[in-house]
């Protein structure tokens, strides 16, 4: 069991606090487990790839009102299959293919103030792909 570290935004608060992931990074099965607690409430996520699993949490989180300050809540956090069970993330960028460079933690603290939805990356995510093919 890893634990990381993170900042979350309480929406309605506009404040910023510390809080720490467990994740169990397919240790003791098949699954990504990520689990988190605030003021006594448990949310938990899992899923075979790390990214789906980053995502179902966040969107939890945010329905919660609260707001994950990671790389891995920015809209352009893309993850390729090759990295499906580790928490490195590509920060893409229209109409460039991804590098080692765009690399990035998950996990990493990010400043942002927009927080979007999975949905939302995933079709941030087919732009890019068609943006390729121009």
């Amino acid at each position: 069991m890893k634990t990381y570290p993170v900042k979350l935004l309480h929406f309605d608060s506009d404040t910023e606090f510390s809080a720490v992931i467990c994740a169990d990074e397919a240790e003791t099965s098949d699954i990504i487990r990520l689990k988190i607690t605030i003021q006594a409430q448990k949310f938990t996520s899992e899923n075979q790839q790390y990214l789906d699993a980053y995502q179902q949490l966040r969107d939890k989180l945010s329905e919660a009102g609260y707001g994950l300050k990671c790389n891995g809540s920015l809209i352009n956090a893309n993850q390729s299959a090759m990295m499906a069970y580790v928490p490195k993330i590509y920060l893409i960028q229209m109409g460039r293919q991804a590098r080692l460079k765009d690399i990035v933690s998950l996990w990493d603290y990010c400043e942002t103030d927009t927080f979007p939805t999975t949905e939302e990356q995933k079709a941030f995510t087919a732009a890019w792909q068609d943006s390729l093919k121009k």
